[in-house]
């Protein structure tokens, strides 16, 4: 009700002089512009060029993120490459990428592993550093993410931490793994990573830690939390340094990608919703605005 033809049409039956008040019986008597069928359909075709875009940032990030998924299983679970030139086999990778893989095995804690590779506790490798309590109320506008223990509950005006950076759920769903593209805020129901320096590269750790089950170690309580000593004493294997950089070399433009399409995903929902009152009060032409779109989202 705030379009700019219902202000005037008040104004017009408004009482006073100082401080013009609106006449509620002449309020009552506003009729709203139906709009007809066909600018319907066109404003429903502009939404839909939007929803259509945010809805294939979203299956492309799927897919990114399966291929960011897949690679560290490769690597580092099935240990695919190693295997291949155990056995004589062409790797699939590049020969630069190839030879910093060894061609054979040994024993560990955590069975076989990659020769020359380590295992070492996760309070070797990771810090997890308590999160600060920011209540919602307590936020101020801003464009810093909030993280609680289940992902991103929120924005505020300055950060914790530096991104990019790991947030692990400690009370309320305990153990759950999750990333930040950007500089955060951790509130006090998360950890959040800080490296020992043992390992270099947080796009690792991040997968590592989300393959540790960490929720099997909660504490038994009325209010679930990651048992943080268990999960220090847990196992995780630690591959040659070069290993992990060309890993970062692999992964590092697909986060940037995802990253890329989340923001555009904002921007574009954030566009919808202040496209679609304008249009309907005809604030906004149907035509330039359905031509606008099609321009930018080609």
């Amino acid at each position: 009700m705030a379009s700019r033809d219902f202000v005037n049409f008040a104004s017009q039956g408004s009482e006073g002089t100082k401080m013009p008040r609106a006449k509620w019986e002449h309020v009552g008597r506003f009729q709203r512009q139906r709009l007809e069928e066909c600018e319907q359909r066109a404003i429903a075709h502009i939404l839909g060029l939007l929803d259509d875009k945010i809805e294939l940032n979203r299956r492309m990030n799927q897919t990114l993120e399966a291929m960011a998924r897949a690679i560290f299983k490769s690597w580092f679970v099935d240990f695919d490459p190693v295997r291949a030139k155990a056995e004589g086999r062409p790797t699939g990778l590049p020969d630069n990428i190839a030879a910093l893989f060894p061609d054979s095995f040994q024993d560990s804690e955590l069975g076989e592993i990659p020769r020359g590779w380590a295992v070492k506790t996760i309070s070797e490798v990771a810090e997890f550093a308590y999160g600060k309590a920011l209540k919602a109320s307590d936020r101020k506008p801003g464009d810093v993410p909030v993280f609680g223990s289940n992902g991103q509950v929120g924005l505020h005006n300055e950060a914790l931490a530096k991104g990019p950076g790991i947030v692990i759920g400690r009370k309320g769903n305990p153990g759950i793994v999750t990333w930040s593209y950007e500089d955060f805020f951790p509130i006090d129901t998360t950890f959040y990573v800080k490296r020992t320096g043992i390992v270099a590269s947080l796009n690792y750790l991040f997968y590592a830690l989300k393959a540790q089950d960490l929720p099997s170690l909660s504490a038994d309580s009325a209010v679930p939390g990651l048992n943080r000593s268990l999960a220090y004493m847990s196992k995780i294997l630690v591959p040659h340094e070069d290993v992990l950089t060309a890993f970062d070399g692999k992964v590092d433009p697909l986060f940037q990608k995802i990253y890329e399409n989340e923001k555009e995903a904002e921007t574009l929902a954030s566009l919808r919703d202040t496209l679609l009152p304008k249009l309907i009060s005809g604030e906004l032409r149907i035509k330039d605005t359905e031509k606008l779109l099609e321009d930018e989202l080609e």
